[in-house]
């Protein structure tokens, strides 16, 4: 079977991008290994910000949304202190929103490959040739392509078959991820109205450690909420047992779904592209290292390597120098905001659950400096410069030290996302050091342990 470009993977950032280049006229396979009728059948949060689909001139049809927000709340964890976040967002129904973005690649001419997964890569003069995938149950084909794109998720199906000195098959470390559990609960007493019209997030390392817990209605009347939490992958925590303990007797109900996930919370990968080969999604560590929404990222790095990949095809030469924008069009949408958030995040992840609790109780940040600092990935000079006198009054001049630190290896990561991304591929190399350099020194000042390479 050949084809133009072959997509493995069909999340959200899979499925748009077999859409997108379907509707370009180029023939596309996606290959899955659910069956049709499950795609789009994933645990998470759900939630995503409206502006996301704005930014890519996606409009949901409304059967696929469950509910609407209008913003986040952030309780400390006591629950006695709050923030809210402005920003509209919506609450996804995701088996109905997959389902419809299938139907609108096969309407493009998207072949279908369900119930298939990847099991060999074949190679030709450095380029990939060939994906062997079998079907479950099933024999062997071989699908040739001009150009591959990755869209399988944490464990990546292609990538981590690929030469390991290629950037593109660069492995995260076992702390990059956060691993997760959540149900979908029907309960017997509903939340308070006035919670309804927010995605609520709970900061209680006991509960979540390293990590948070969530709350976020699914309809207007509060009695249908998605419920879970997420915990730093070190080894010591299950997820699924944190919820049994601390939130399963909270929420009684009826369980609708449930579920685990492992969620890549970090900086994204070096270069989303190389050779005839692209990674979008969850596959490129694409979702926000502070939060773990990913929908929205998906989909704006599947709709930007569509792009560079459908000009390089139709140039008839498919490599990292023909879509190499795409790294520099992602890194200034995206990217090097999560840069920014992965510094952050390791920060956060040290964090005590009475650090949480003084920060919130004497309103050392509001929310619209949350809003910038997730909008934007930048720890706001107003935050470090215009608490100073006050953190000092209240004795925790600690505090303010590390926020200076945490401030400048946020912009230097920030910086070297941008201003010093190679402008061509023969930078990359040396460019990679300099990022494992700059998070290493910062892991090492802020006493942070990264955990080992994760072994594909």
């Amino acid at each position: 079977m050949k084809f133009d470009v072959v997509v493995v993977g069909a999340g959200v950032a899979g499925l748009y991008a077999s859409y997108q280049l379907a509707s370009m006229g180029w023939k596309v396979a996606l290959i899955e290994s659910k069956p049709a009728g499950r795609i789009g059948d994933k645990v998470c949060g759900d939630a995503i910000g409206v502006h996301h689909f704005e930014e890519i001139e996606l409009t949901p049809p409304s059967y696929t949304i469950d509910h609407q927000y209008k913003g986040v709340k952030i309780y400390s964890p006591s629950g006695k202190h709050s923030i809210i976040v402005p920003g509209e967002g919506v609450s996804v129904n995701r088996i109905k929103f997959g389902q419809w973005l299938l139907e609108q690649g096969l309407k493009h001419g998207v072949t279908l490959l369900d119930q298939h997964v990847v099991t060999d890569v074949v190679f030709k003069d450095n380029q990939l040739k060939a994906l062997r995938v079998k079907r479950v149950g099933g024999e062997t084909i071989e699908v040739e392509a001009r150009a591959f794109i990755d869209a399988s998720g944490y464990r990546p199906a292609i990538r981590s078959k690929l030469p390991p000195e290629w950037p593109i098959a660069e492995r995260p470390y076992t702390t990059d991820y956060n691993i997760a559990y959540r149900e979908v609960v029907k309960v017997d007493k509903p939340i308070e109205p006035g919670e309804v019209d927010y995605a609520i997030i709970y900061l209680n390392i006991e509960i979540a450690p390293g990590g948070y817990w969530w709350l976020f209605p699914k309809n207007r009347e509060g009695d249908v909420l998605n419920i879970g939490l997420g915990v730093i992958n070190n080894g010591k925590y299950n997820p699924r047992a944190q919820y049994d303990k601390y939130l399963r007797p909270v929420f009684k109900g009826e369980i609708l779904h449930a579920g685990g996930g492992v969620v890549p919370t970090r900086r994204p990968l070096p270069t989303l592209v190389w050779r005839n080969i692209a990674s979008i999604g969850d596959a490129a560590y694409t979702v926000n290292p502070v939060h773990g929404g990913g929908i929205g990222s998906s989909l704006l790095s599947a709709r930007i390597v569509s792009k560079y990949l459908n000009s390089a095809l139709e140039s008839g030469r498919a490599d990292e120098h023909t879509m190499w924008q795409a790294n520099i069009d992602y890194n200034i949408a995206y990217g090097a905001k999560q840069a920014g958030l992965d510094i952050l995040r390791m920060y956060m992840q040290k964090l005590s659950n009475e650090d949480y609790e003084w920060i919130m109780e004497n309103k050392i940040v509001d929310g619209s400096s949350v809003y910038d600092l997730g909008t934007k990935g930048d720890l706001a000079e107003k935050i470090v410069h215009g608490v100073t006198t006050f953190i000092r009054l209240l004795g925790r001049p600690s505090l303010l030290n590390e926020l200076r630190i945490v401030r400048n290896y946020m912009n230097k990561a920030r910086e070297l996302y941008t201003t010093k991304y190679p402008e061509k591929p023969d930078g990359i190399y040396s460019w990679m050091k300099q990022v494992e350099d700059l998070f290493n020194e910062y892991a090492t000042r802020i006493g942070f342990d990264r955990g080992s390479l994760v072994k594909w």
